[in-house]
């Protein structure tokens, strides 16, 4: 459990440089986004990179890649730890230390992405049937969550064996504290947390799982 509190000390950029870097960029798209910008550029960043399914075209793969660059600070305080203190400094950071800057970003791509997509799948399937409202599929949607829960869900092998059970059950489950219900569907962004968190345990136990097994005999 102490290694997934080091995050901070004189080694951190050492051993985080990969997460330091991309929190460093976080907060600096987020005050030239939502602060140096007007109300009207603002509103065309956040289009130009959203991954709403009606604006899903040719632009995908710009949009995926620019999703993940824009957070927002000023939400809840509590969005915003759970989000960018704990999915991103720290377990993103226990990743990179873990196994290398390039496979702690490639767990946190593979979530963003893979899920953005299936949720858009989600999207259009429940708009098609009428339990999402058409009006969804217009709601801008950006932001690092998908990849964060995503982190979050692959420390579980890292942590100590009792821990880990509960770890991933909170992850996985804990986004339908705040979901709106639409009968027995709960809204796309919770859709897409819970899967994230998911889709981060799987990994972790793909990654983590072979090199901890025990050394033949003989």
């Amino acid at each position: 459990m102490v290694e997934i509190m080091k995050i901070g000390g004189p080694g951190a950029l050492r051993r985080n440089a990969g997460t330091t870097s991309y929190l460093a960029l976080l907060l600096v798209t987020h005050v030239v986004v939502f602060r140096a910008l007007s109300p009207e550029s603002e509103r065309r960043v956040l289009a130009a990179v959203s991954t709403n399914l009606a604006d899903m075209n040719w632009s995908a793969p710009p949009r995926l890649v620019g999703s993940a660059l824009v957070v927002d600070f000023s939400g809840s305080f509590l969005d915003t730890a759970l989000i960018v203190g704990l999915g991103i400094a720290v377990c993103l950071g226990l990743l990179e230390r873990r196994l290398g800057t390039a496979r702690a970003f490639g767990v946190f791509a593979t979530a963003h992405v893979l899920v953005t997509l299936v949720v858009l799948a989600v999207v259009a399937a429940a708009v098609h049937t009428g339990r999402y409202p058409e009006a969804v599929t217009h709601e801008l949607d950006y932001g690092v969550s998908f990849g964060a829960l995503g982190a979050i869900g692959a420390v579980t092998w890292f942590l100590p064996a009792w821990l880990r059970l509960p770890w991933a059950a909170v992850a996985v489950l804990y986004p339908l504290t705040a979901a709106d219900w639409y009968g027995w569907l709960p809204d796309y962004s919770s859709v897409g947390h819970v899967l994230s968190a998911a889709t981060g345990v799987i990994m972790s136990a793909l990654l983590v799982r072979p090199r901890t097994a025990p050394a033949p005999q003989g």
